[in-house]
């Protein structure tokens, strides 16, 4: 698409399944003459952007339709605003998964497929246990770790009301319909059904709060986000690299490599030498 900026990553991830699909033909339809070389750009500098306490509020408040409006005062040049709201852009399956990703840094997909009980495609909340389960009953484990996460007071605080919200509402639609009605079994759920994306409320919950890059400065604000400000926030507060990573679902040596210098540790006894 024209004007479309591609990242490194992106180019990174596609000349690389090119290069598994040329070794596959080689091995299994070959052999060719001769083998292309695949020539891989840089790794790309990890991305360093994440939410402050502030960023993530507002970004919330921009989900449930918030927005501030801004004007100047002529005569004395003093910035003023007021906090009003728009009813059209109200997501509270948007402020629902960004708290799940701000409390449990999971990534996206594993935040929209979690569901109420147990399942094939998707995790689980257990809050008798206190747990997130990030895979499906029975599911294999991936590249991308996806192991349970325990749910902290404030995230089961939520979770605990949105559940009565969505018992109700599927008991409600089951008296009507006259049988039992497979609705808001998701925890992320627009109109009673999972979603796949949600890339459309994303967006405008970040004009309602502000954070669009050229008016931050810093680089554009992704779901992927959420899990790098869940990351840094355990950083800050000096959590065990150990079990932040068990937590994030990554390995110790990644967490430490990509987000260990916000650790409140970091180079503590060097910078007293």
């Amino acid at each position: 698409m024209r004007g479309t900026t591609v990242q490194a990553g992106t180019i990174r991830r596609e000349l690389a399944e090119l290069s598994k699909a040329i070794n596959h033909w080689h091995k299994e339809h070959g052999p060719l003459a001769s083998v292309p070389e695949v020539t891989m750009p840089d790794v790309p500098p990890p991305r360093d952007r994440w939410l402050t306490r502030t960023e993530a509020a507002m970004h919330l408040a921009g989900a449930l339709g918030f927005y501030r409006e801004m004007w100047c005062d002529v005569s004395t040049r003093r910035e003023h605003f007021r906090w009003c709201r728009n009813q059209f852009a109200i997501n509270r399956h948007l402020a629902r998964f960004i708290l799940l990703g701000l409390y449990t840094g999971s990534r996206r997909a594993a935040i929209c497929n979690v569901q109420w009980m147990t399942n094939t495609g998707g995790g689980w909340i257990d809050l008798n246990r206190g747990v997130m389960h990030r895979r499906g009953e029975g599911a294999t484990e991936t590249n991308k770790r996806q192991p349970p996460v325990r749910l902290g007071r404030r995230i089961s605080a939520h979770l605990s009301r949105w559940k009565r919200i969505d018992d109700t509402a599927r008991a409600e639609a089951s008296e009507e319909a006259g049988e039992p009605v497979a609705s808001h079994l998701h925890v992320v759920h627009y109109m009673g059904r999972g979603v796949a994306s949600v890339r459309t409320a994303w967006e405008m919950a970040i004009d309602n709060a502000w954070l669009q890059p050229e008016v931050t400065g810093q680089s554009p604000i992704t779901p992927h986000v959420l899990r790098h400000t869940r990351a840094t926030w355990m950083m800050f507060a000096g959590i065990d690299i150990w079990e932040a990573a068990g937590a994030l679902g990554m390995s110790a040596k990644t967490l430490e490599k990509v987000y260990g210098h916000h650790h409140v540790d970091f180079q503590k006894n060097a910078a007293e030498v």
